[in-house]
């Protein structure tokens, strides 16, 4: 791991920490999701280049993900604020599946 993947790593926690603090009240809560969803992205952008993908994992990798992202943000926006936690327990669950595949 080089110093600049450290670098993101860090950078990644001290954005999701900040995230999280700005989702303890109504007022912050959006630009809270916001901060945590950069540093997730940071996140990933530093770990994809320590992957070592054949071209069928690169292939998978880029399904996933145009599958993954619209079913994500359809769900997130029809999804009413009072089942959240439902749509949260899901989201848990589908992860999980995925990474036991």
């Amino acid at each position: 791991m080089t110093v600049w993947v450290a670098l993101a790593y860090l950078l990644a926690a001290v954005l999701f920490i900040v995230g999280l603090i700005e989702l303890s009240s109504p007022k912050t809560a959006r630009r809270g999701n916001q901060i945590a969803a950069v540093g997730m992205v940071i996140a990933l952008l530093a770990t994809i280049p320590l992957l070592h993908f054949t071209s069928a994992g690169i292939a998978i990798t880029i399904i996933g993900i145009l599958i993954g992202v619209p079913i994500g943000a359809i769900g997130a926006r029809q999804v009413k604020m009072t089942a959240i936690p439902q749509m949260v327990a899901l989201f848990n669950g589908v992860g999980g599946g995925a990474a036991a595949v």
